[in-house]
């Protein structure tokens, strides 16, 4: 009727989205033929290079074009060699390239190989700025404490800035303290940590647990503290204690008996009281676990098994 605008229906909507879909495909397709076919040992077509830009900026994953753009920054290299403004003119060429990997990580913020990319670019620029790269480290930290791609970028760079392991295992303290629930956080620690005193890594490890018992991510960095044979057994004692105040708060929670099999386990060995303790530990976790009913009752096996042949 007049005067109403025309919904489209889903189905119109989906033939339009194949269509898109089908224009991007081809001119994908164009653009990876035209850039192939002018790769060259010697020399590059500066107009491929800047539709494999484009390509990228589209979907940063397409390694084939980052190393395509490699063999290009290695025949600049090559030139700048021969100029006598060469090196001014490879490091605005370098720049640019960083341009290129900040706007792909835009799109895909946790795209490998843009983050390997701009490592790569990094190592072989005359003047490189790890200081900035550092800071840009923490600003996308700071919108994404998650981002494990950023964590493991900020490891690698960490040699080049000189930041103190001190400064850096404040920091790491900082971003766990905000979001206890964050994997990379915990895992970026655990590379960098002086493993000669562990005892405040179980204090704030704990305070993490009681915070959000549910949580996977606390516990499993836990389990790596407690793997260290420099954790006093007075500790692992305190913190099993602990453990069985929490189990009378959160009674339901699997993650607190696991925790108490690792430590009876790592504390008194096999000693009968320890073996049965263990042994009602997966009975518990067989009720509150079903499905790994199974896994539990081998685990139980096990413990029985063991204190068996050491007798």
């Amino acid at each position: 009727m007049h005067g109403r605008v025309k919904v489209r229906t889903s189905e119109e909507q989906q033939l339009l989205k194949q269509k898109e879909q089908q224009k991007k495909l081809i001119a994908y397709r164009l653009g990876m033929k035209q850039i192939l076919q002018s790769r060259k040992p010697d020399s590059y077509d500066p107009e491929c290079l800047g539709i494999c830009a484009q390509l990228l900026i589209i979907n940063p994953d397409i390694y084939t074009l980052w190393n395509y753009r490699k063999e290009v920054v290695l025949l600049e290299i090559k030139t700048s060699n021969k100029d006598e403004d060469g090196e001014e003119k490879l490091c605005t060429f370098l720049e640019n390239e960083l341009k290129l990997t900040e706007q792909c990580l835009l799109a895909n913020p946790k795209s490998y190989s843009s983050w390997h990319h701009r490592y790569w670019v990094l190592v072989h620029h005359p003047k490189a700025n790890w200081k900035k790269e550092f800071d840009l480290c923490t600003k996308y930290l700071s919108m994404d404490d998650r981002n494990f791609h950023c964590w493991d970028y900020r490891r690698l760079i960490l040699n080049k800035v000189g930041i103190s392991l001190e400064d850096e295992i404040k920091f790491s303290t900082d971003r766990i303290n905000i979001n206890f629930s964050n994997y990379s956080s915990w895992h970026y620690r655990s590379t960098i940590l002086n493993q000669e005193n562990l005892h405040d890594e179980l204090k704030l490890v704990q305070n993490a647990l009681f915070t959000d018992p549910a949580d996977s991510s606390a516990w499993f960095y836990l389990r790596w503290v407690l793997s260290h044979s420099n954790v006093l057994k007075e500790d692992k004692e305190e913190l099993l204690g602990s453990l069985e105040q929490l189990l009378e708060l959160e009674p339901n929670c699997k993650w607190i008996v696991i925790a108490k099999c690792w430590l009876m386990k790592n504390i008194y060995e096999n000693t009968d009281n320890s073996i049965q303790n263990q042994v009602n530990c997966y009975t518990r976790l067989k009720e509150l676990d079903k499905m790994r009913e199974g896994y539990y009752l081998d685990c139980q096996k096990t413990v029985v098994d063991d204190s068996e042949t050491k007798e």
